[in-house]
């Protein structure tokens, strides 16, 4: 004898949606940049811009502080062929070119009057610490810092009086 057969009950159909084609971004930000925003300018209270546009040249630079009239440029070790870590006779298409756009950076930067930092990887991963002091020099924040500190202690004297 043939079992009976079992209707299912009656349920709303999955709508299948088209896939959607993914768009890359014209930037992206890497680990690196993520990390380097939030230890370094965040921590010393810098205002910048996120991946500032060089329109003529179609590129963006990592980092512009308008204030300071300085870009910065964050160039992971491998990606940019740090030369402490990767062989300069030995390089592939991709680091070639990351030499050459990084040149071309150079000039449109140097071109425009605007002061162009670069940090490696290594620095910001091996010595924070160097890297800080470097930015607080740069950025005259140490002149900035230690004058609040002094006027601080001079209100407070004054107050003891």
């Amino acid at each position: 004898m043939k079992q009976p057969i079992k209707k299912k009950p009656l349920t709303k159909k999955k709508t299948i949606k088209p896939k959607q084609k993914w768009h890359h971004p014209k930037f992206g930000t890497s680990k690196l940049e993520e990390d380097f925003a939030r230890d370094f300018l965040v921590k010393l209270g810098v205002k910048f811009v996120w991946q500032f546009e060089a329109k003529d040249i179609g590129r963006f630079y990592d980092f512009y502080l308008k204030e300071h009239n300085l870009l910065i440029e964050v160039d992971g070790s491998y990606y940019h062929s740090d030369p402490r870590v990767v062989d300069e006779n030995k390089l592939n298409p991709m680091q070639r070119k990351n030499k050459w756009v990084d040149a071309k950076k150079n000039e449109w930067a140097l071109a425009h009057g605007i002061r162009l930092i670069r940090i490696w990887e290594k620095d910001i991963r091996e010595h924070p610490n160097e890297v800080l002091n470097e930015l607080r020099k740069i950025l005259g924040l140490q002149q900035t810092k230690m004058s609040l500190l002094e006027n601080k202690n001079k209100r407070h004297n004054n107050k003891i009086k």
